[in-house]
Order: C-alpha cells, then sequence, then structure tokens
C-alpha cells in the first residue's frame, strides 16, 4: 500500500518575503506523498485578523481588492482564533487524516 505522511504547520500565517513562493513546497510535498495541514493562529480582534487582510492587484491595469486568504497558496488550512482549541484541532486533524488513509 501507498504510504502518506502528515505535516503539520503551526505559524500566523503572515508570509515573510524570505519564504519566496511556497507554491513549490506545496507541489513538492504532495509529490512526495505528504500532506500539508497548515493551522494559522489567528488574532482574536477581528482588525488584526488574517481573514480581514486584503490583497492589492493590478490585473490588465485594473485595480483589484480582495481577500488575502482567498489565495492562501496551501490547500489544507485551518484558522484558529482561541489557542486553547488547539489540541482538538489537532486531534481533528488527525482523525480526518487517519480516515483518509484507510
Amino acid at each position: 500500500t501507498e504510504q502518506m505522511q502528515l505535516c503539520i504547520i503551526v505559524s500566523d500565517g503572515r508570509r515573510s518575503p524570505a519564504w519566496g513562493d511556497p507554491s513549490l513546497w506545496v507541489r513538492r510535498a504532495a509529490e512526495e506523498k505528504i500532506l500539508l495541514c497548515f493551522v494559522i493562529i489567528d488574532a482574536a480582534a477581528n482588525k488584526d485578523s488574517i481573514l480581514e487582510l486584503q490583497s492589492v492587484t493590478y490585473p490588465n491595469g485594473k485595480l483589484t481588492i480582495s481577500k488575502w486568504i482567498d489565495a492562501f497558496p496551501f490547500p489544507y488550512y485551518i484558522v484558529l482564533r482561541e489557542l486553547r482549541a488547539l489540541p482538538q484541532v489537532l486531534s481533528d486533524a488527525l482523525r480526518q487524516w487517519f480516515e483518509l488513509m484507510r
């Protein structure tokens, strides 16, 4: 049987320019049968939330504003606002991963 690994990344989700483009790493992990699960520890205050961040682009010279999270490069992610819920969230992620392995 083919085995898959699970990698859980816990971060605030805000990318540093030093990261570069993470899509390469996401693609490489998929090729290596590694499922990436990104746990975003978010600010409890709405004004500082990653869900409120906006992205500005200029496709064809036209200003476009969109939610930053809509282009989040990791396909599997969880936004966690209550840090004390982290153990439950991690156990749920593990349970779902085990269900995928059946």
